[in-house]
């Protein structure tokens, strides 16, 4: 796909500093990281306990993920850090269709938006219900979705980083998925499924007490998503490309 959106500077740069900050201020286990398509569109969730959630894997996986976020926080004091680092608005509670045609564009132009279902952080760190926003951007853009689940550091943070010390975080990263239903128009229930499907997903990569509403794992079979072969998908880009005249 042609790029329609450049990278913006401060976004290197951010990412820059906080993996910098990373390496003084966490001791993250992140696991699965062979799970992430190193180019290509891409929708990734996490579930959301932390404020830091969203910037790791948008600072460690690939320089062109975007994170979607609340529309509060560009109404705050630093709203021109989530400006200059390429985070866009979403209202919640509502289709906000200013938040998904550019989901769509970024979509396009072959980079990854960050996705954070429950649309609020879980101040008792388990899953709450999800929204469905990730599922219809999905469908109707035809990309893979990639769960993340982060977990720990939510209660020692800020105790640890004043008084030196590293906090423990823990990332696993699963296996891309596509929505079965992609390439054509899915139903009010389809939709669910998927939400349901995916969030499922993040519970079964996190520990008991984090999985709240989603906890029934041992019941969950996933009826509306199939795995993604990113390896597959990347070899065939890469014929058609050199098969292009020049």
């Amino acid at each position: 796909m042609s790029s329609e959106i450049n990278i913006p500077p401060f976004h290197r740069l951010g990412n820059f500093l906080l993996r910098a900050a990373y390496s003084v201020l966490l001791d993250l286990d992140m696991q699965g990281r062979e799970n992430m398509p190193t180019r290509g569109p891409l929708i990734i969730i996490i579930n959301h306990t932390h404020f830091l959630d969203p910037v790791i894997p948008a600072a460690l996986l690939r320089p062109d993920i975007f994170p979607m976020a609340k529309a509060e926080v560009f109404e705050g004091r630093w709203r021109w850090a989530f400006n200059w680092y390429g985070s866009f608005p979403v209202r919640r509670g509502q289709a906000d269709m200013n938040a998904f045609k550019h989901a769509f564009k970024l979509l396009r132009a072959g980079h990854v938006v960050l996705m954070a279902p429950e649309g609020t952080r879980a101040r008792h760190g388990g899953l709450q219900p999800a929204h469905e926003g990730v599922a219809l951007i999905a469908t109707r853009a035809q990309v893979p979705i990639l769960p993340i689940a982060l977990w720990g550091g939510r209660d020692e943070f800020d105790h640890n980083w004043k008084n030196f010390k590293r906090t423990r975080v823990q990332a696993r990263i699963g296996a891309p998925m596509l929505a079965k239903t992609a390439g054509r128009k899915p139903t009010r229930q389809e939709i669910r499924g998927i939400t349901d499907d995916l969030m499922f997903s993040l519970a079964k990569m996190l520990p008991a007490e984090y999985r709240g509403i989603y906890s029934a794992i041992e019941k969950f079979t996933p009826r509306y998503l199939t795995p993604y072969d990113f390896a597959a998908q990347t070899s065939r880009a890469d014929k058609e490309a050199m098969a292009m005249p020049s």
